[in-house]
């Protein structure tokens, strides 16, 4: 897994030479930024429930993205940083993701260069996105952890699966995405049985705070049906 890791980097680089040496470099654009949110929920679980900062960047070169994405509770309890690889074909992107959380009491618990299946703290996951383009505003997303931190009692891996369908409408200069999502068999996100585990909708707009800066914010009501759960989140950004 420590190839995998370097191959990042190496994509990262190559991205990089190949923009400086093309007559035409505009074409490798950069994407940097942060979130706060008033509390961190993903995929329906809670996975923290104090404010969280969350930092990222990435860039992108003839449908090749690079990037990493952070969260940071401010309660100093939680800390997680996540890679991704991507490349957008068509309507399709195909992602790589490398979910990673560090132990914020104790550094020294997790290696961040440790990849081996049955004690990396590392979450490697497969995503593939369809976007069916504007006419139709709906996406549809299936992802599937297939190595590291995602485990049965008896550690095996669960090869957590995660499908999910969003629609957008736009209402003036808002944006408002409904979405739906669920586990087919059991896995971290429901460890019971398959279920529907994610319900909600997001209102979200962007106020441009001057030429170069911008103010992503948004709200969403979410509801987690297998849990019984439903949670409201603040999100507001600035890129």
């Amino acid at each position: 897994m420590r190839k995998l890791l370097l191959f990042f980097v190496l994509v990262f680089f190559v991205s990089l030479s190949i923009a400086q040496t093309n007559a035409d470099s505009t074409k490798l654009k950069s994407d940097l930024g942060f979130d706060f949110v008033s509390r961190y929920l993903w995929r329906g679980m809670m996975v923290n429930t104090s404010p969280n900062l969350q930092p990222y960047l990435g860039f992108e070169y003839k449908g090749i993205s690079i990037g990493a994405w952070g969260s940071y509770a401010t309660d100093g309890q939680f800390a997680e940083v996540d890679l991704y690889l991507s490349y957008a074909y068509d309507q399709f992107t195909f992602t790589i993701n490398d979910y990673y959380t560090e132990d914020e009491n104790d550094f020294g618990r997790f290696d961040n260069f440790n990849y081996k299946n049955n004690v990396t703290n590392h979450a490697l996951e497969l995503m593939v996105d369809y976007d069916f383009g504007e006419k139709l505003p709906l996406t549809l997303t299936a992802a599937t952890i297939f190595y590291g931190n995602d485990k049965k009692t008896n550690g095996d891996n669960y090869f957590s699966t995660w499908l999910q369908a969003n629609y957008t409408l736009k209402l003036n200069e808002y944006n408002l995405d409904v979405f739906l999502g669920g586990t087919p068999a059991k896995s971290i996100y429901n460890t019971q049985e398959g279920n529907m585990a994610e319900i909600g909708v997001k209102l979200s707009r962007i106020i441009d705070l001057s030429d170069k800066f911008s103010m992503p914010m948004s709200v969403a009501l979410v509801t987690n049906p297998a849990d019984e759960n439903i949670f409201m989140v603040l999100s507001l950004g600035v890129k």
